[in-house]
């Protein structure tokens, strides 16, 4: 048990701010961000796949996106509060940027509905913005093959997102 607690805390030393950035961006919410790291250690803590994971930042990785997934789903509101102590700038406008939040909200909402694969694919690709090779060795699948992943998980996506909006 010793060599497990030793793995785990340090897997958050080293990926901690990682793990961390990847829950913010997906849940867009940093309120919560501290909550879900702290479901996912204990998640971490009491799984059975945490000790053969050959990649234990994969496993978490994997983890973190399903938890942040999970906790999307769970949500009862979709509206994203208004920051009232921001000052008015010349930037885009408060319906623009409702307007890009409901947009964003639409595609992360899509994203949960995609296959393990695909969403995994699609958020180290386009939210953590890895390379296909970077995917590949964290996945343990070549380049080509996330590429092909990527691109069939993009096609889904946008048929989801033109059914939603017809």
């Amino acid at each position: 048990m010793i060599e497990r607690q030793r793995k785990i805390l340090q897997l958050f030393d080293t990926s901690g701010p990682r793990l961390h950035r990847l829950l913010a961006r997906l849940t867009r919410r940093e309120d919560v961000v501290g909550d879900l790291l702290q479901e996912l250690f204990i998640r971490l803590w009491n799984s059975n796949g945490f000790d053969g994971a050959q990649d234990p930042f994969a496993y978490a990785h994997r983890s973190a996106v399903n938890l942040a997934f999970e906790w999307r789903r769970g949500r009862k509101t979709t509206f994203q509060p208004l920051d009232e102590d921001r000052p008015a700038t010349d930037g885009p406008s408060a319906s623009e940027e409702m307007i890009r939040a409901e947009e964003l909200e639409q595609v992360l909402d899509a994203t949960s509905k995609l296959t393990d694969l695909a969403r995994d694919v699609v958020v180290m690709r386009y939210i953590e913005q890895a390379s296909y090779e970077e995917i590949g060795q964290r996945l343990g699948k070549k380049p080509q093959h996330i590429r092909s992943a990527c691109a069939k998980a993009m096609a889904q996506l946008r048929e989801m997102l033109a059914n939603e909006n017809e």
